[in-house]
């Protein structure tokens, strides 16, 4: 069985095991334990860690437990940083419609 995704989208997000760590209020050393699988990803567990890496919580589960999709990770994760680019431009005019 193929490893859970915490570790592929903590290095993504270019944190460390000890800034995830912070950032959960836990020990490194429990980051250490759910990346390598010697701790169980229960539901507690992936919604903290979905919320800080901005992921789905079924997004950290192994490849083969997600749903199929016809985009990979990285078109996923290209598609998010657009989304979370759009902001709304409270600067354009607004158009009159009444001509």
């Amino acid at each position: 069985m193929e490893e859970n995704r915490i570790k592929y989208y903590r290095k993504l997000r270019k944190m460390t095991q000890v800034q995830l760590a912070d950032a959960l209020g836990v020990t490194q050393g429990a980051i250490q334990k759910l990346e390598s699988g010697i701790a169980d990803l229960d539901t507690k567990w992936m919604r903290k860690l979905s919320n800080i890496l901005h992921v789905k919580p079924y997004e950290l589960l192994p490849l083969d437990m997600q749903p199929q999709e016809d985009i990979t990770p990285e078109e996923k994760e290209i598609i998010r940083m657009i989304r979370k680019s759009k902001e709304p431009d409270n600067n354009v005019p607004a158009t009159n419609k009444a001509g």
